[in-house]
């Protein structure tokens, strides 16, 4: 009987040894990658997060870089980065929980919820846009995330001017991606819940998960000593610059579509909790899997997405492709295996999240910085994949990530942002001065700033100094205050009236506020004109 014993003591002793070595050397391989490959793109991203897990069991959750690049501080395994539109899948898993709980459904109207005087433009989408709708973007709204500088922008408040706001398509006919619709979303929960949004998602997830370092983006550089600055690009002199953290705050506002902020410690709870069907590492159910498993179902077919056209067969040796949009999450497929992921793009952070399902694998990154067009991310994540899944031979190696898409084909030539300030203006700078009101925005003041000798422009907290453009009575916005170098608008395009002695604006266009539906800003007279919306 001690024999058997010490036999089967013996076996569970190379079991737990074997599942210890195999881990190390995922970490070791990895590491060694992710460190040379940071070190290409220190100039661009200075910091990373990554969480990997499979089979249950986490095999890296660690921080890479630096965390602040001015005072040399480093990234930990906790330290948080903005996970952005990766957020939307805690705001849909919220949702879908308070749907079940209250035994209603995903066909719910908006308006059901919201109640009182909520519409949208069109009486017909009122009566029939649902939540379902929002979830897999499918109302036809457009995000409009300029109107995020109000700083008068509550929830309730956007829910309100949805009323004014122009869809750009017929709902359930075409993917219009829209933070707006999450925005609506984490509204309706909080109404549901009676809470605030974010302490809903505190109680539903990240308590019962034991995500106890995670945090919100509404409180970004508050509340959480160990947290990453963002950088972007210096896209007229090189280099980055980091985002103030007032910038991230108001964007974090709108809670469903960005509100998120956690770390690699964290996020492998949050993987491990959608490959176990809803359980936490306890093994209790967190969320029943059927209410899960809702979201994972192709609701909107979308269109090739940019990362499939820089990683796609001839090109390259594999195919990463997306196809749907679920509900905060969309489906596709990488070397044949069907995965279930997610970009997350916001000032000064940029993350991924993949999901294999049949294979019990998880991914997640953030990196402090920018990524154009996601393939930064995508390469991360197809090495980490390729390892933690066993493909034999990877595609990607230390160097041809950094190359990419060398050797596989070229890149399309980039070049610097330039800003001509030496443009003419079509009229005298008075013509351009005044208040110009949108029903759905509010206010846009320019006014004419004597100590630089230049146009300005205010919305919100937004200030812009305008350059004329070549085209007539059309202005460069570039970004002053809290968002140098982050938003620049253009063109700030106005619409003149009267000759002669009589010229005057009557109206201002800015694309950049929405390109998919411009507003257009009317000329107020001196007793007309309000920064109260609507």
């Amino acid at each position: 009987m001690h024999a058997i014993i010490l036999a089967i003591i013996s076996i569970i002793s190379i079991n737990i040894f074997s599942t210890v070595a195999q881990d190390a050397a995922f970490e070791a391989k990895v590491d060694s990658f992710l460190n040379k490959v940071l070190e290409c793109r220190k100039n661009k991203n200075p910091g990373l997060s990554v969480a990997v897990v499979k089979g249950g069991k986490v095999l890296l959750a660690k921080g890479y870089g630096f965390a602040e690049v001015s005072s040399g501080r480093r990234a930990s395994n906790t330290t948080n980065f903005a996970v952005a539109s990766n957020s939307k899948a805690f705001a849909a898993t919220l949702m879908l929980k308070q749907l079940h709980d209250r035994n209603l459904s995903i066909y719910a109207h908006p308006g059901d919820i919201i109640k009182g005087d909520f519409r949208f433009k069109s009486s017909y989408y009122t009566s029939y846009v649902t939540i379902r709708d929002l979830m897999c973007h499918a109302s036809g709204l457009p995000s409009y995330n300029l109107m995020r500088l109000d700083p008068t922008l509550t929830k309730a408040e956007m829910a309100r001017r949805v009323r004014y706001l122009d869809t750009v398509h017929p709902f359930r006919t075409t993917y219009m991606y829209s933070n707006l619709n999450y925005g609506l979303l984490a509204y309706c929960s909080e109404i549901l819940g009676g809470k605030s949004y974010e302490d809903l998602i505190r109680e539903t997830i990240y308590t019962p998960l034991g995500m106890s370092q995670s945090s919100f983006l509404k409180f970004i550089g508050q509340d959480h000593n160990d947290v990453a600055v963002g950088y972007a690009d210096d896209e007229e002199n090189g280099g980055i610059v980091p985002v103030p953290y007032e910038l991230d705050r108001m964007w974090g506002e709108n809670g469903g579509s960005t509100g998120i902020v956690s770390n690699a410690v964290d996020m492998t709870k949050w993987l491990m909790f959608h490959l176990s069907g809803g359980k936490n590492q306890h093994g209790q159910t967190v969320v029943e899997q059927g209410i899960l498993d809702s979201m994972y179902k192709g609701r909107m077919a979308i269109q090739s997405s940019s990362i499939e056209a820089a990683i796609h067969r001839p090109k390259t040796p594999v195919t990463l492709t997306e196809v749907s949009y679920d509900f905060g999450i969309r489906d596709g497929f990488y070397r044949g295996y069907r995965i279930l992921r997610h970009t997350g793009t916001t000032f000064g952070f940029s993350s991924l999240l993949t999901l294999f399902p049949e294979m019990n694998v998880g991914i997640f990154t953030s990196m402090s910085g920018e990524d154009e067009n996601y393939i930064f991310r995508g390469l991360l994540h197809s090495y980490l994949a390729d390892i933690a899944i066993g493909e034999d031979q990877p595609w990607l190696n230390e160097t041809t990530i950094c190359t990419f898409p060398e050797p596989w084909y070229r890149a399309a030539p980039s070049s610097r942002r330039q800003i001509n300030r030496n443009h003419h203006p079509t009229h005298a700078l008075s013509t351009y001065v005044g208040t110009y009101h949108n029903i759905a925005f509010g206010d846009l003041k320019v006014y004419f700033n004597s100590t630089i000798a230049q146009l300005q422009m205010t919305y919100g907290k937004g200030l812009w100094t305008l350059y004329p453009l070549i085209h007539p009575d059309s202005f460069y916005g570039e970004g002053q205050g809290f968002i140098s170098k982050l938003i620049d608008v253009s063109p700030v395009s106005f619409k003149v009236a009267g000759s002669g002695n009589d010229v005057h604006t009557t109206s201002a266009e800015i694309p950049d506020f929405e390109s998919n539906a411009p507003p257009v800003f009317q000329k107020q007279t001196s007793s007309g004109g309000s920064a109260i919306v609507g």
